[in-house]
């Protein structure tokens, strides 16, 4: 009989299924490797335990997210549709891979941080979220003009918490989400920027900054 080979993709798709289905506590080697169908050893000849295995789920997640958004923002359109671009771009990425937006909710960065974890996997974690703070603060500077700890969390909320917001419940019960989601997010991201976080004296209309980590 043939051997049957089993992707690590795979086998961290089986890791972020358990998780979702049945909790973190639940994600065990033996429960992951009957989720995915494959022998235990398949597991163990990749990661050295559950606790790596669910570290590397959750930074593919968080990888897969930060290339939703571009390494170049143009300032010469309006500063909110540009913000209003980005959280549908998130939105849509939620939408075509929920399991990974679930992932990254149910699972927070402080959990995984308590995990038992190697040196070199920490350090993966403080790459991934040095990365996710550089994004979000040169997307500030280039939208709003500066980057203060209050226009930071500003962008966070409209570009990366609300958009999952709007989907989370539909995401959580496998539904479909209705068009009309998808519709009201750049409404009511308009009025969390509101017109004064728009208007501001130090940002230059016409230039191009490299969100590249």
């Amino acid at each position: 009989m043939a051997r049957t080979l089993f992707s690590t993709d795979a086998l961290l798709d089986a890791a972020r299924e358990v998780v979702l289905q049945r909790g973190p506590r639940a994600a065990t080697i033996t429960a992951i490797a009957a989720e995915a169908g494959a022998p235990v050893g398949s597991i163990y000849h990749r990661f050295d335990s559950v606790d790596e295995m669910l570290a590397q789920a959750w930074l593919r997640a968080v990888r897969r997210t930060h290339e939703v958004w571009p390494q170049t923002v143009t300032t010469q359109s309006p500063a909110i549709d540009i913000i209003i671009e980005l959280a549908l771009a998130l939105f849509d990425h939620c939408v075509a891979d929920p399991h990974d937006a679930l992932l990254l909710d149910r699972l927070p960065s402080e959990d995984v941080r308590n995990l038992r974890l190697s040196p070199d996997t920490l350090a993966q974690i403080d790459e991934a979220e040095k990365t996710t703070t550089y994004l979000m603060t040169e997307l500030a500077k280039a939208l709003l003009g500066r980057a203060r700890r209050d226009d930071v969390d500003l962008l966070t909320l409209a570009i990366v918490d609300m958009p999952f917001s709007f989907a989370k419940r539909y995401l959580q019960q496998g539904q479909r989400l209705p068009r009309t989601r998808r519709d009201r997010l750049p409404g009511a991201v308009h009025a969390v920027i509101g017109s004064n976080a728009l208007n501001q004296p130090t940002r230059t209309a016409n230039s191009n900054t490299s969100t590249a980590g």
